[in-house]
């Protein structure tokens, strides 16, 4: 039995609770109800879950109309319709109550009652968006993050590229964790300005003030202070090290180069640029040091040129190489 299982149950035995407590039930419904509590011990369970947190559902004001609440069983995929149709009350009060047992149940619940908003900064650009919270995320470019304030979870999921987030108040009572979602795992803040990177075989976290809790998806949770970062996958978490400034640098329009590889900072760098920037293999290893801005790389690329035995060639359109310096 898997947690997806209880979880599809629990949606079920909410959405009968739903049905059953409108006036205009009909012995159908019952029968129909019964014939799913006996189907399964799981669905027993969940019932009994369920209805063990009946007072709150007492205070409810509305309950939801039962052909509504049918047409959200005959299509239990759609769930964010579901939850309209069977009314905000009923289920989010009971995933409240369960939400600390079943985790996927609180992201469930907000996946429905919240509005995802999708950031996405214009090719080349970085951006910066205020939180439903009062709190900041800047997006590097290249970017792509999805928000979700839901009823019981402040989720932002990371999709590719880089982000930094300042955490603000959450007025709601319980306060709503505010977590970061990679393909990797879930990180959430504790009160805290950090980045994300999301990369293809790992997730780069850097805290720079408060604390963030790494759980990665197939690890037991860590907790990663101010002044540190490290890398995860689904797997394991790397041994945290000092974090680097320059994690945070780009939200002030400068890239960092701290004895870094020519190669690893013209691939960054190419974020900024409409066109391709590559490096010759001939100087691809090359160190770089320094603060550059990149709203101007043409000036960023004649700095480098300045500093190191590389020259700049021009390979069609908006497409530049560093060579060696002959």
């Amino acid at each position: 039995m898997s947690k997806g299982d209880e979880l599809t149950a629990l949606q079920q035995a909410a959405e009968w609770f739903a049905v059953l407590r409108d006036e205009q039930a009909e012995e159908n419904d019952k029968i129909a109800w019964q014939a799913w509590l006996k189907a399964s011990p799981l669905h027993q369970s969940a019932w009994a879950e369920v209805e063990s947190i009946h007072t709150p559902f007492q205070e409810l004001t509305s309950i939801a109309h039962k052909p509504a609440a049918h047409q959200a069983l005959s299509r239990p995929t759609s769930r964010r319709q579901a939850l309209k149709l069977l009314g905000f009350g009923s289920i989010a009060f009971a995933s409240g109550m369960l939400l600390k047992r079943f985790s996927p149940w609180q992201d469930w619940i907000t996946t429905l009652t919240a509005q995802a908003d999708i950031h996405r900064p214009e090719p080349g650009k970085t951006g910066i968006v205020t939180l439903a919270d009062g709190g900041k995320l800047w997006l590097n470019a290249g970017s792509l993050a999805t928000v979700e304030y839901g009823y019981s979870l402040r989720r932002i999921t990371l999709a590719a590229g880089e982000i930094l987030v300042q955490s603000g108040h959450d007025t709601t009572s319980p306060a709503r964790p505010l977590v970061v979602d990679t393909r990797h795992g879930r990180m959430t803040a504790l009160g805290t300005r950090f980045t994300v990177q999301q990369q293809a075989e790992h997730t780069l976290l850097a805290v720079y003030e408060g604390q963030v809790a790494i759980s990665p998806k197939h690890a037991s949770p860590i907790v990663i202070s101010a002044g540190w970062q490290t890398q995860f996958d689904a797997h394991r978490v790397s041994h945290p090290t000092k974090a680097s400034a320059a994690r945070e640098a780009w939200t002030r329009g400068i890239l960092i180069a701290d004895n870094r590889r020519l190669d690893d900072f013209i691939q960054e760098l190419g974020l900024y640029y409409p066109g391709k920037l590559s490096v010759s293999p001939a100087v691809a290893h090359l160190r770089l040091m320094g603060a550059y801005p990149f709203n101007d790389v043409h000036l960023v690329l004649d700095e480098i040129t300045n500093t190191l035995p590389v020259q700049i060639q021009e390979s069609g359109k908006d497409s530049i190489v560093l060579m060696p310096r002959h």
